[in-house]
């Protein structure tokens, strides 16, 4: 379990995923044999790994009524489980930050100031200038934030790299690296803050980044 603030697609998971899940699994009679194991998370995160659901969130109508939590995270975990990322709680929390990011009105605060910001001197010059806790907070909003805009908007960065002068692609992608290194290793994080957890997606964002794009080209359509 993530510390609360962190995000998070596990957790807020809904009735109508259940529903979902039922249907695609255990319709019919079966259905109550579920219930257990959707509150088993272990159990859950296997039946999750399954590509029957992955094709039935794909193919299926009754999939436009899951939340963009349950979306995400089926999306995000069968990417880079493809890309030998096996960490669950990375992909949940990946799946977390894309799910509030693109969800029309967020109520985060660092995220809606984050969302302006498409150049990295913007959040180093406020980095820099905070202090205490609030600079490790920049600092994951800045992970999140790069994250976003390297895994699912690569052709933005790239036309504004080829028109513009702007860093390339890579550059973005290790920039949240570092963002969320810095956070796993800041003496200003508070005591619940999941250091390993950070710590692992800087290791995985070369390979996760990659994954994301995959997932924006094939998945997802967000517009330019």
């Amino acid at each position: 379990m993530v510390a609360h603030w962190i995000a998070s697609s596990r957790d807020r998971f809904t009735s109508a995923d259940f529903d979902f899940l039922a249907a695609v699994l255990a319709p019919g009679d079966k259905r109550k044999h579920l219930t257990k194991l959707w509150d088993d998370p272990d159990a859950l995160r296997e039946i999750l790994d399954l590509k029957e659901v992955l094709r039935a969130l794909l193919d299926s109508p009754s999939a436009l009524r899951v939340s963009p939590t349950f979306y995400f995270y089926i999306l995000v975990r069968h990417a880079f489980l493809d890309a030998d990322l096996t960490d669950a709680d990375v992909a949940d929390y990946v799946a977390g930050v894309l799910a509030k990011r693109i969800a029309t009105a967020s109520g985060d605060l660092l995220q809606d100031v984050a969302s302006g910001f498409t150049h990295a001197a913007d959040f180093l010059a406020i980095i820099f200038s905070a202090k205490g806790a609030m600079r490790f907070h920049l600092q994951i909003a800045a992970g999140n934030q790069f994250l976003v805009l390297s895994g699912l908007y690569p052709a933005f960065l790239k036309r504004r790299h080829e028109r513009h002068g702007a860093p390339e692609l890579e550059f973005y992608e290790s920039f949240a690296r570092q963002a969320f290194r810095s956070a796993a290793q800041s003496p200003n994080a508070p005591n619940d803050a999941p250091r390993h957890l950070l710590g692992s997606l800087a290791d995985a964002m070369p390979t996760a980044r990659r994954s994301l794009n995959r997932v924006a080209e094939e998945f997802v359509f967000l517009g330019d």
